[in-house]
Protein backbone atom coordinates (compact mmCIF):
# COMPACT_ATOMS: atom_id res chain seq x y z
CA UNK A 1 0.00 0.00 0.00
CA UNK A 2 1.11 3.53 -0.69
CA UNK A 3 1.84 5.85 2.22
CA UNK A 4 0.30 9.26 2.92
CA UNK A 5 1.84 11.72 5.38
CA UNK A 6 -0.62 14.13 6.95
CA UNK A 7 0.02 17.48 8.50
CA UNK A 8 -2.38 18.36 11.32
CA UNK A 9 -3.00 22.09 11.64
CA UNK A 10 -4.84 23.50 8.66
CA UNK A 11 -5.23 20.01 7.18
CA UNK A 12 -6.93 17.69 9.67
CA UNK A 13 -7.82 20.35 12.23
CA UNK A 14 -9.16 23.82 11.39
CA UNK A 15 -6.76 25.30 13.93
CA UNK A 16 -5.10 27.73 11.51
CA UNK A 17 -8.40 29.56 10.99
CA UNK A 18 -9.11 29.54 14.73
CA UNK A 19 -5.62 30.93 15.36
CA UNK A 20 -6.53 33.71 12.90
CA UNK A 21 -9.59 34.57 14.99
CA UNK A 22 -7.70 34.61 18.28
CA UNK A 23 -4.72 36.54 16.88
CA UNK A 24 -7.08 39.30 15.73
CA UNK A 25 -8.70 39.36 19.17
CA UNK A 26 -5.30 39.43 20.85
CA UNK A 27 -4.07 42.19 18.54
CA UNK A 28 -7.05 44.40 19.39
CA UNK A 29 -7.13 43.65 23.10
CA UNK A 30 -3.37 43.64 23.69
CA UNK A 31 -2.11 46.22 21.18
CA UNK A 32 -5.30 48.21 20.56
CA UNK A 33 -4.32 48.55 16.92
CA UNK A 34 -3.79 46.52 13.78
CA UNK A 35 -0.21 45.20 13.74
CA UNK A 36 -0.68 42.79 10.84
CA UNK A 37 2.16 42.94 8.34
CA UNK A 38 1.24 40.17 5.88
CA UNK A 39 -2.16 38.49 6.03
CA UNK A 40 -1.20 35.96 3.36
CA UNK A 41 1.21 34.25 5.75
CA UNK A 42 0.01 30.83 6.92
CA UNK A 43 1.30 30.98 10.48
CA UNK A 44 0.54 33.77 12.90
CA UNK A 45 4.21 34.29 13.80
CA UNK A 46 4.78 35.67 10.30
CA UNK A 47 1.59 37.75 10.07
CA UNK A 48 2.14 40.24 12.88
CA UNK A 49 4.76 42.78 13.94
CA UNK A 50 4.81 41.38 17.47
CA UNK A 51 7.77 40.98 19.77
CA UNK A 52 8.93 37.51 20.81
CA UNK A 53 7.33 38.19 24.20
CA UNK A 54 3.98 39.00 22.55
CA UNK A 55 4.10 35.78 20.52
CA UNK A 56 4.90 33.80 23.67
CA UNK A 57 2.11 35.53 25.64
CA UNK A 58 -0.35 34.84 22.85
CA UNK A 59 0.69 31.20 22.62
CA UNK A 60 0.51 30.70 26.39
CA UNK A 61 -2.94 32.26 26.52
CA UNK A 62 -4.59 30.65 23.47
CA UNK A 63 -2.73 27.62 22.08
CA UNK A 64 -4.27 24.94 24.29
CA UNK A 65 -7.74 26.40 23.75
CA UNK A 66 -7.25 26.48 19.97
CA UNK A 67 -5.89 22.93 19.81
CA UNK A 68 -8.68 21.51 21.97
CA UNK A 69 -11.56 23.34 20.29
CA UNK A 70 -10.62 23.66 16.61
CA UNK A 71 -13.08 21.82 14.43
CA UNK A 72 -12.08 18.85 12.37
CA UNK A 73 -11.74 20.12 8.80
CA UNK A 74 -15.02 19.51 7.02
CA UNK A 75 -14.98 16.03 5.53
CA UNK A 76 -11.60 15.02 6.99
CA UNK A 77 -13.11 12.33 9.23
CA UNK A 78 -15.13 10.85 6.35
CA UNK A 79 -12.25 10.81 3.86
CA UNK A 80 -9.54 9.67 6.27
CA UNK A 81 -11.63 6.71 7.37
CA UNK A 82 -12.05 5.72 3.72
CA UNK A 83 -8.37 6.28 2.91
CA UNK A 84 -7.10 4.21 5.84
CA UNK A 85 -8.50 1.12 4.08
CA UNK A 86 -6.39 1.74 0.96
CA UNK A 87 -3.33 3.64 2.20
CA UNK A 88 -0.94 3.67 5.13
CA UNK A 89 -1.55 6.95 6.97
CA UNK A 90 1.05 8.66 9.15
CA UNK A 91 1.26 12.11 10.68
CA UNK A 92 4.35 14.29 10.29
CA UNK A 93 4.00 17.46 12.33
CA UNK A 94 6.06 20.17 13.96
CA UNK A 95 3.80 20.02 17.04
CA UNK A 96 5.58 19.51 20.35
CA UNK A 97 4.83 16.58 22.68
CA UNK A 98 2.06 18.36 24.59
CA UNK A 99 0.34 19.53 21.39
CA UNK A 100 0.71 16.05 19.87
CA UNK A 101 -1.06 14.38 22.79
CA UNK A 102 -4.05 16.67 22.24
CA UNK A 103 -4.03 15.65 18.57
CA UNK A 104 -3.71 11.93 19.41
CA UNK A 105 -6.83 12.13 21.58
CA UNK A 106 -8.76 14.00 18.91
CA UNK A 107 -7.63 11.62 16.15
CA UNK A 108 -8.97 8.68 18.17
CA UNK A 109 -12.34 10.45 18.32
CA UNK A 110 -12.56 10.27 14.51
CA UNK A 111 -11.46 6.64 14.21
CA UNK A 112 -7.71 7.02 13.72
CA UNK A 113 -6.69 5.09 16.82
CA UNK A 114 -3.38 3.62 15.72
CA UNK A 115 -2.01 6.25 13.39
CA UNK A 116 1.75 6.69 13.71
CA UNK A 117 2.70 10.26 14.64
CA UNK A 118 6.11 11.82 14.09
CA UNK A 119 6.20 15.10 15.97
CA UNK A 120 8.81 17.80 16.55
CA UNK A 121 9.56 17.49 12.83
CA UNK A 122 10.82 20.94 11.88
CA UNK A 123 12.46 19.73 8.65
CA UNK A 124 9.75 17.39 7.39
CA UNK A 125 11.46 16.29 4.19
CA UNK A 126 13.94 14.13 6.09
CA UNK A 127 11.11 12.19 7.75
CA UNK A 128 9.15 11.93 4.50
CA UNK A 129 12.15 10.41 2.73
CA UNK A 130 13.00 8.10 5.64
CA UNK A 131 9.39 6.85 5.80
CA UNK A 132 9.25 6.41 2.00
CA UNK A 133 6.12 8.51 1.72
CA UNK A 134 4.28 8.55 -1.61
CA UNK A 135 2.04 11.54 -0.81
CA UNK A 136 1.99 14.40 1.64
CA UNK A 137 -1.04 16.53 2.45
CA UNK A 138 0.14 19.82 3.93
CA UNK A 139 -0.91 23.47 4.05
CA UNK A 140 2.64 24.80 3.82
CA UNK A 141 3.56 25.58 0.21
CA UNK A 142 7.30 25.35 0.92
CA UNK A 143 6.96 21.87 2.42
CA UNK A 144 4.89 20.81 -0.59
CA UNK A 145 7.45 22.17 -3.06
CA UNK A 146 10.29 20.53 -1.14
CA UNK A 147 8.44 17.21 -1.19
CA UNK A 148 7.66 17.55 -4.90
CA UNK A 149 11.31 18.29 -5.64
CA UNK A 150 12.12 15.00 -3.87
CA UNK A 151 9.65 12.97 -5.98
CA UNK A 152 6.90 12.93 -3.37
CA UNK A 153 3.48 13.85 -4.71
CA UNK A 154 2.20 16.80 -2.63
CA UNK A 155 -1.40 17.80 -2.09
CA UNK A 156 -1.25 21.45 -1.10
CA UNK A 157 -4.24 22.18 1.11
CA UNK A 158 -4.26 25.91 0.58
CA UNK A 159 -6.13 28.34 2.73
CA UNK A 160 -8.04 31.16 1.12
CA UNK A 161 -5.32 33.75 1.75
CA UNK A 162 -2.58 31.67 0.12
CA UNK A 163 -1.45 31.55 -3.47
CA UNK A 164 -1.55 28.43 -5.62
CA UNK A 165 1.62 26.43 -6.08
CA UNK A 166 2.67 25.76 -9.66
CA UNK A 167 4.66 22.52 -9.87
CA UNK A 168 3.93 19.34 -11.81
CA UNK A 169 3.99 17.24 -8.62
CA UNK A 170 1.93 19.63 -6.45
CA UNK A 171 -1.84 19.35 -6.60
CA UNK A 172 -3.67 22.38 -5.19
CA UNK A 173 -6.73 21.28 -3.21
CA UNK A 174 -9.32 23.20 -1.22
CA UNK A 175 -11.21 20.47 0.63
CA UNK A 176 -11.17 16.81 1.62
CA UNK A 177 -13.53 15.85 -1.23
CA UNK A 178 -10.93 17.03 -3.74
CA UNK A 179 -8.24 15.12 -1.86
CA UNK A 180 -10.28 11.91 -1.93
CA UNK A 181 -11.10 12.24 -5.62
CA UNK A 182 -7.47 12.88 -6.57
CA UNK A 183 -6.07 10.01 -4.50
CA UNK A 184 -8.66 7.46 -5.57
CA UNK A 185 -8.52 8.35 -9.26
CA UNK A 186 -4.73 8.60 -9.39
CA UNK A 187 -3.52 5.98 -6.90
CA UNK A 188 -2.52 3.44 -9.53
CA UNK A 189 -1.38 6.01 -12.13
CA UNK A 190 1.24 7.92 -10.12
CA UNK A 191 4.67 6.61 -9.52
CA UNK A 192 7.32 8.74 -7.92
CA UNK A 193 9.90 8.45 -10.64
Amino acid sequence: MKKIALDLDGVVFDSENLYRVYTEIYDVENNQKDTIIDNTQRIFQKRYAWSEEEFKNFYDKYAEKVLNTANIMTGADIVLNKLKEKFILIVVTSRNDFETEIARTRLKEIGLNNIQIFNNEHHKIDRLIKEKVDYIIDDDNEICLNAANNNIRALYFKNNAANKVNHEKVINVNNWGEIYKYLMLNNNKNTNN
